[in-house]
């Protein structure tokens, strides 16, 4: 049994056993399988800070290694990691999670493997610091590149947390795909590396997951670090942030937290929409003072979210409006064309030939997010170095027949295919659809165009919205729903309704 099965049949197990917020949150979403010595029965898993490997190995061993015995078949000692340190998590952990703290759930996918986090104590005596000069924010002028002052020796107290950036190694600019989806948040966070807290600050990603927001914020501390070798940056969670200082309280170390946070050059947080759960107005207010203080020194701050700031319904005002008074962007999910360079770039980095009707079978049928398209890529890796084969349309379609089921004959299917379809399914001007008028006979055809669009393109509302002659994406949204309503209503419309679909796909019914 290979890892990766060996892994999945876990996951089944587990998730008939836990809670299906700690399945999802702690589990799925943040253990990756590492390694299995059919010798010692050992089974490693990688997690992704060590918080979560303390308080997983603390709470879930015996769930984990039940979980592996069913799997295998025999008894198996279950040890997990985190991805920075690469050793096994000791039987008891030396710090003790205390018992009140619930840990909020967090929704990143598992990074891969970082380097250990370089410690301050190893930092040369003449290492100089960066500092930040008093900047003009000049939106009609470029200001000049921030400046390494020389000889300023790097002072640290006895009692000061080392700067680990976190940041994971495999992303860069240099291999993140840059399409229409993410051309503006690239832009941006090409200008921050270069010229950090001199126009957009704060800058605030959002998109759904798997879209690049993570990467593109670790590749910003890159490109950061290769400019400003002697920057102070941080890159948590922020649900780190939340632990942290929770931790601090019970330790009576407030003073060593915010010098730790206030006092850098760059802070980057992940997933900040998390801030605004839960009741613990404590770290709310902590970290609202946080972002006044490096705000107020012009440092750069860069946030990831799953929304825009105005959908964190718990966050407090003040806050909400400090982040839109930066540079808000969205990263929406990659069309077909940038899905296809992406996989490409997989390709030739592992090295491996291709075919092109089979990455393009890959692009068009795994158009979600990112991360579902390396999933699916990974999965074509396996077997075709298990069939020492390259990457042939045949190959593709049985690794990724778990995602396509019995769709081998669907295809990409445009916009332009599916209007045209249906101006003459419904003998209509093609003007007429893509018009104003709310005739019966017009707006029933348009609802059911844009619910297909969605269904059949995985284009997302307001690109489908553009398509329809500048539509808003709440028509786009109202349009799907309505036409969902009335297939679940009426059994003959769901029946044409599938019909209609078939025909697009190009299968026989």
């Amino acid at each position: 049994m290979d890892l990766l099965s060996l892994w999945e049949k876990m996951l089944a197990n587990l998730k008939q056993v836990l809670p299906q917020e700690i399945f999802n949150n702690w589990i799925e979403s943040n253990i990756i399988p590492y390694s299995y010595s059919e010798k010692d029965n050992l089974l490693i898993l990688d997690t992704m800070t060590k918080f979560l490997c303390n308080y997983v190995s603390k709470r879930y061993t015996a769930d984990l290694e039940a979980a592996a015995q069913k799997a295998i078949g025999r008894p198996t000692k279950v040890r997990l990691i985190t991805s920075q340190e690469k050793e096994p998590a000791p039987e008891a952990p030396q710090e003790a999670v205390a018992e009140t703290i619930v840990l909020p759930p967090q929704h990143t996918a598992p990074a891969a493997p970082e380097p250990p986090a370089q410690k301050e104590q190893n930092i040369p005596s003449e290492q100089t610091e960066w500092v930040q000069p008093e900047l003009p924010i000049d939106e009609g002028q470029t200001a000049a590149m921030p400046v390494v002052k020389d000889a300023v020796p790097v002072s640290h107290t006895a009692d000061e947390i080392p700067y680990n950036n976190n940041l994971n190694k495999d992303y860069t600019f240099d291999n993140f795909i840059v399409g229409n989806s993410n051309r503006v948040a690239t832009a941006v966070a090409k200008s921050i590396a270069a010229a950090p807290a001199q126009k957009w600050n704060p800058f605030y990603i959002y998109g759904d997951s798997g879209l690049g927001k993570t990467h593109l914020m670790h590749a910003i501390g890159h490109e950061l670090l290769k400019n400003f070798p002697n920057m102070r940056l941080l890159c948590i969670t922020s649900e780190d942030f939340v632990n942290e200082f929770i931790q601090c309280i019970q330790d009576k170390s407030t003073e060593s937290f915010r010098r730790r946070y206030r006092n850098v050059d760059v802070l980057f947080v992940d997933d900040i929409q998390f801030l605004g759960r839960g009741d613990k107005e404590s770290s709310k207010e902590e970290f609202f003072h946080t972002f006044n203080k490096l705000y107020q020194d012009k440092k750069q701050m860069v946030f990831t979210s799953d929304r825009p700031p105005r959908d964190i319904k718990k966050l407090e005002e003040r806050l909400r409006s400090r982040f839109e008074n930066g540079m808000v962007t969205q990263i929406e999910p990659p069309d077909l064309e940038t899905r296809t360079a992406i996989l490409r770039a997989w390709a030739e980095k592992e090295n491996i030939t291709y075919d092109l009707d089979a990455l393009n079978y890959i692009a068009a049928n795994v158009s979600e997010n990112i991360r579902k398209l390396h999933g699916a890529f990974i999965r074509v890796l396996l077997e075709a170095s298990q069939a020492k084969s390259n990457i042939t349309l045949p190959l593709v379609k049985h690794a990724i027949s778990y995602i396509t089921d019995v769709q081998d004959e669907k295809k990409y299917i445009t916009i332009d295919e599916i209007t045209n379809y249906i101006c003459q399914h419904y003998n209509i001007n093609y003007k007429d659809l893509m018009g104003k008028k709310k005739t019966k006979d017009i707006a029933l055809p348009r609802q059911i165009a844009m619910y297909m669009c969605r269904e059949l393109t995985g284009n997302t509302y307001p690109h489908i919205g553009t398509a329809f002659n500048g539509r808003d994406h709440t028509t786009v949204m109202h349009a799907c729903t309505k036409i969902l309503k009335k297939a679940e209503k009426e059994p003959h419309f769901k029946e044409h309704l599938e019909k209609m679909m078939n025909e697009i796909r190009g299968v026989d019914n």
